[in-house]
């Protein structure tokens, strides 16, 4: 009966700390964090953040909620009561760290906070194991996405007046891991208040990443001065001197000290840096960074037409390196740029063998054009015409492929998923769009995804695991309410049983929703489907408020106190309102999805446009030069510089005045005519 007693004690704790990491896991994450552990590298604007909202104050309810379940569990002699050994914390951080490295995030996340949040933890806090225990529960929650309440465990840590005592272990992890967060949420303003208390004695490397993020706070507030002395301060032992020193070129370049920048991207770019001399705190996101640097020097001395040196520093750019492409195009572009027209095919035959197999890259229509034009800036008129009547005959069909793409939200999201990556495009299940496997593939490869994008994606993903762990917690709820229940002899009000109609619905909206995928997936007009999509979202939209109002109504109607029933109850209603916030989630992030897909393909629709207006402007140029070709070579006839036998007699359209016309010759006898009666051969 003890045993029976313990366990359910732990399968009480293990929910309501479940229940408390659902809702800062989505509902409180700033719009665009992703919930990855780690900063992502540098993008092509890595100086584009988003201002977050301050953390949610449901981070400071966690310890009173759990302490509720412990005294309550106490009061009905369950449980091991307010017994916790320091064998007891070393044995639950060993199997937090097994589940940890299972990726059994969540279960991690309960078995630490029944730590954390016992008691008798605050005799332990200030220990190694303490200390462990705090961070452990830090992490998985950032590796959870739920960032909210991660932030205020590491802050927890942080405010220990032992903490950063020698050798300050999990002060120092507790750091790189706020600025992780910081630089994941997109919020690093809010990483710089995280670590105000962190002293001036702290590690180099510590100070470095504090230096680092400030950079990117100043920077996303708009003070470059701020950001540049702040990036100035990350010393080469810090793993971000690489984004910083990269970051800190691109404020003085914007500053027009293109000198002062160009020896910062210098200073990554070196070839003579390699693997063996690079910063030994640095990971592979150096290479990465180092590509950048290289890059940025080319245009620099693009933009100053130092044409040799750009293309010296694109060369630079590794064979391996996914920048290659774009590395060769820019070369290419500086090369024909400074008249080099040998030069400029050279590159662009290279940018054709980048592309292997498959036959795509991100330049490829760029690179056409840019193809044509080098014909036709060395009088190459009629290969210049050929080459642009074949760009037009590819890609025509792909612009109008694109905007049919764009018409099936689907199909959007199908392309988009591909692009994003590197899947195969053309063996993407595409509905309500008739495209050829090649198309698709072709509007993948010049789709640019906004970072956005892919944010958003991975939030939906954090949304939907975090809703099957509710419903799966609102199930332990009901049972042991059930359990309850049996043993007292009452009968215990769950909430399931209350919000069953409004799940009837969702059943019914759901499938609704399926055969409309199905109507469009047969090719049915558009005209048709729209109208029962918008009275769908009516319906859908109605349901939602219906569920929003049942946990007001539920908690309304019961008893609250201290008692585990009690407790219970209040979780489960907090379980069916978060279940009608998840809703309104769902439905807030398909539309963002949506919105932020549909730019994609809109700019690959004004992208093709722009070409292929100067794929026929240029076919216009290459008409009027092979015209003036003519003129000329008429003019030199007539003035003696070009004798009439060095001229190709049997072309006799040279010869022609613009008054005459010229027939070709078709042979003796034409197919319309009859000899006697005999149809000729």
């Amino acid at each position: 009966m003890a045993l029976r007693a313990d366990r359910r004690a732990s399968g009480v704790l293990v929910l309501g700390s479940a229940l408390l990491l659902f809702a800062p896991a989505v509902l409180a994450q700033p719009r665009g964090a992703a919930p990855a552990p780690m900063a992502p590298p540098v993008a092509d604007d890595p100086r584009a953040t988003a201002a977050a909202p301050a953390p949610s104050a449901e981070a400071a309810t966690y310890g009173d909620t759990l302490r509720a379940y412990h005294a309550a569990l106490a009061r009905r002699r369950l449980g091991s009561g307010d017994q916790l050994t320091a064998e007891d914390v070393r044995a639950r951080l060993a199997d937090v760290e097994a589940l940890a490295r299972a990726g059994r995030t969540d279960e991690a996340i309960a078995r630490v906070m029944d730590v954390t949040e016992h008691p008798r933890f605050e005799a332990y806090a200030e220990t190694d194991d303490g200390r462990a225990a705090l961070w452990q529960l830090g992490d998985a929650l950032a590796s959870a996405g739920a960032y909210a309440p991660a932030r205020a465990y590491l802050r927890r840590l942080l405010a220990q007046p032992t903490a950063w005592q020698s050798p300050a272990t999990f002060a120092r992890r507790a750091v790189r891991r706020l600025v992780e967060i910081g630089m994941a949420a997109d919020d690093p303003a809010g990483a710089v208040l995280d670590l105000q208390g962190v002293p001036a004695s702290a590690p180099e490397e510590t100070r470095g990443d504090i230096a680092y993020v400030t950079g990117r706070a100043r920077e996303a507030a708009g003070d470059p001065d701020g950001a540049v002395a702040a990036y100035a301060n990350v010393g080469r032992s810090s793993r971000f001197w690489a984004q910083a020193t990269y970051l800190h070129g691109l404020v003085l370049v914007d500053q027009r000290r293109f000198k002062d920048g160009e020896k910062l991207f210098c200073e990554l770019a070196d070839p003579g840096r390699n693997d063996r001399t690079s910063p030994v705190f640095g990971d592979e996101r150096y290479f990465a960074i180092r590509d950048l640097a290289r890059l940025a020097l080319g245009r620099v001395a693009h933009e100053q037409s130092r044409f040799d040196d750009a293309r010296y520093y694109y060369y630079l750019v590794p064979r391996d390196s996914n920048r290659l492409a774009e590395a060769v195009y820019e070369a290419a572009t500086s090369r024909y740029e400074k008249k080099d027209y040998a030069g400029a095919r050279e590159l662009l035959g290279q940018l054709d063998a980048i592309a292997g197999a498959a036959g795509h890259h991100r330049y490829e229509d760029e690179a056409k054009i840019l193809d044509a034009y080098v014909d036709l800036a060395e009088c190459k008129f009629e290969d210049a015409d050929r080459k642009l009547l074949a760009f037009l005959a590819r890609y025509v069909p792909v612009l109008d492929g694109a905007r049919r793409v764009a018409d099936s939200d689907a199909s959007m999201q199908a392309v988009l998923v591909a692009a994003r990556t590197g899947s195969d495009a053309g063996a993407a299940e595409i509905v309500g769009a008739v495209v050829t496997a090649d198309t698709l593939r072709t509007i993948a490869a010049l789709v640019r995804l906004d970072p956005a994008y892919s944010a958003a994606l991975r939030r939906r993903a954090v949304l939907e695991r975090e809703a099957s762990g509710l419903r799966a917690a609102r199930g332990e709820i009901d049972d042991i309410q059930r359990g309850l229940a049996a043993t007292e002899g009452a009968r215990q009000t769950t909430e399931r049983g209350l919000d069953e109609p409004t799940n009837v619905a969702r059943r019914a909206l759901e499938g609704v929703k399926h055969a409309l995928d199905e109507l469009e997936a047969s090719s049915a007009p558009s005209d048709r489907v729209r109208p029962l999509r918008d009275q769908l979202a009516a319906l859908d939209a109605r349901l939602s408020s219906a569920r929003q109002a049942l946990p007001a109504t539920v908690a309304a109607s019961g008893p609250t106190g201290d008692d585990l029933p009690d407790l219970l109850r209040a979780d489960a209603a907090r379980a069916s309102q978060l279940g009608s916030r998840v809703d309104v989630m769902r439905a807030a992030l398909a539309a963002e999805e949506t919105r932020l897909a549909r730019d994609a393909l809109q700019r690959v629709d004004v992208r093709l446009s722009r070409l292929l207006r100067r794929a026929r402007l240029a076919r216009i140029e290459a008409v009027l030069g092979r015209k003036r070709t003519l003129e000329v070579e008429i003019e030199a006839i007539n003035d003696g510089v070009i004798p009439r036998s060095a001229i190709d007699s049997l072309d006799s359209a040279r010869f022609l005045l613009d008054s005459e016309e010229y027939w070709p010759f078709e042979g003796d006898d034409w197919p319309d005519e009859f000899v006697g009666s005999e149809v000729p051969r």
